[in-house]
């Protein structure tokens, strides 16, 4: 199974940039606190020193401070680690088939296609439509609503009349019936991972029908051998 990214947001572009080292804000305003609180102490009047609890009380906070910027630090090296292997993991994806929210799927003539619906609860009378890779529509497949969630159908694929139909690429619609209406339901489908692509929005997985997917949409992964 895939992992969910840290953030979906993560922009794998820096994993390898440079950073120059500088003071960050934190630690100029350390300095300039620390100054000040020299010169308090050199200028106090000894006869009416500085309160204790009060210096005690901003020191503490400037630690405060202080320590959240290296907590943040540490998590944002954390995230950049946990990206690099990230990375890894998606790279080893490719040649192997995903399963993806997604309409595209290729029948290779022999096995059943495995297909999959989000049907939500109260649904029923779904069904599924296949169309071949003209857009001509070829079978169709009773999706059950006797359960909710993720529900798998199996098409052997052939028309209604029994002619089987050659390997190719095809793409499925489902729909159902809830509260009187009809819905679409969503679609999951395998498809073989070709490329996979690091950027500013995450870790995308490029599809052999041209389609892409998130990373982090990725369910279920196996050799594309099945």
């Amino acid at each position: 199974m895939a992992t969910n990214p840290v953030s979906g947001q993560f922009d794998y572009t820096s994993l390898n940039a440079r950073k120059a080292v500088t003071k960050t804000q934190t630690e100029e305003q350390q300095d300039r606190f620390m100054k000040l609180l020299v010169k308090q102490l050199q200028s106090q009047d000894p006869m009416n020193p500085m309160d204790n609890a009060q210096t005690t009380s901003q020191i503490a906070q400037i630690n405060t401070v202080s320590g959240i910027e290296k907590l943040n630090a540490s998590m944002s090296q954390m995230t950049s680690l946990y990206a690099g292997t990230q990375v890894m993991q998606a790279a080893n994806l490719i040649g192997k088939e995903v399963l993806s929210p997604g309409k595209g799927f290729r029948f290779d003539g022999t096995k059943p296609a495995d297909l999959r619906f989000e049907v939500p609860e109260g649904a029923s009378n779904g069904m599924a439509k296949i169309y071949d890779d003209k857009g001509v529509e070829v079978a169709k497949v009773p999706v059950t609503t006797s359960k909710s969630g993720l529900v798998q159908v199996e098409w052997d694929g052939k028309k209604a009349d029994g002619t089987a139909l050659p390997a190719g690429n095809y793409t499925v619609t489902a729909n159902a019936q809830k509260d009187g209406k009809e819905i679409a339901l969503n679609t999951v489908t395998w498809q073989v991972a070709k490329s996979v692509e690091f950027g500013s929005d995450g870790v995308a997985v490029y599809l052999a029908n041209g389609d892409k997917t998130n990373f982090g949409g990725i369910i279920q992964i196996q050799s594309a051998a099945g």
